[in-house]
């Protein structure tokens, strides 16, 4: 399998025919549908269309943010996002884009006005549960595979790229949150890609998350990925979200 990899640490990584590369204007509609292939009964989800492309819009225009799409052959398979900025970071794309993202997830509120209020208000207080002592940290918000591409290194190779991406912007760390509960598959993929359990947050109604940390400028999954992509191995998992 041949390796192409730039000087720098954004531009496209090549492996065969895989391509990972910065995400752009052009992308933000098949990130939705990976998206909603990847999770489809998600909260952000179920907000629409319309909101998932501003969601994913904000982050593209957001100085701090890092949106790094995978590709086969010319397709979109896979998605990766975050942020180097986790403080306040939510709450300024909510801020910068008030009207459309209302205005996108407006039947959603009328259909639940109690839970999508709940939720809007969460990520105007949002912090970004940076783990103590770390910060500069960034957030690795949200990844996905679309599940017809699934159990083919393509998370674990996505991981690797964001966290080497967070390093050139001069991050040591990179964390995550995911479900302590129930979600024994996506742990375990974390726990692979090289992260380490800090710690565990409770939000609102009692959930339960498990906050990971790894170093962001180590690469753990990228060389077995390498070896094992096209081939069959542990399912990667779907999409792990923040401001739900």
């Amino acid at each position: 399998m041949r390796v192409i990899e730039s000087a720098a640490l954004n531009p496209r990584f090549v492996a065969g025919e895989i391509i990972v590369r910065p995400g752009g204007y052009s992308d933000l509609s098949l990130t939705v549908e990976v998206h909603k292939l990847a999770l489809p009964a998600s909260f952000l989800t179920l907000l629409g269309d319309q909101f998932l492309y501003e969601l994913y819009l904000g982050f593209l225009r957001d100085e701090s943010s890092i949106y790094l799409v995978a590709e086969e052959k010319g397709q979109q398979v896979g998605i990766v996002l975050g942020t180097t900025e986790p403080r306040g970071f939510f709450k300024r794309l909510l801020v910068r884009r008030w009207s459309a993202f209302l205005c996108a997830g407006f039947t959603a509120l009328l259909r639940n006005p109690s839970r999508v209020a709940k939720r809007f208000l969460f990520a105007l207080v949002y912090r970004g549960e940076t783990p103590p002592g770390r910060d500069g940290a960034a957030l690795l918000s949200s990844i996905g595979v679309a599940p017809a591409f699934g159990g083919r290194g393509f998370g674990a190779l996505l991981v690797d790229r964001f966290c080497l991406e967070a390093a050139s912007r001069g991050s040591r760390w990179v964390y995550l949150l995911t479900d302590s509960g129930r979600n024994d598959r996506v742990n375990h993929f974390y726990v692979k890609c090289g992260f380490s359990l800090d710690s565990r947050v409770e939000r609102q109604e009692r959930r339960l998350m498990n906050r990971y940390i790894r170093p962001a400028a180590t690469l753990v999954a990228v060389k077995s990925n390498l070896e094992q992509l096209g081939h069959s191995h542990s399912s990667t998992p779907a999409v792990m979200e923040q401001a739900e």
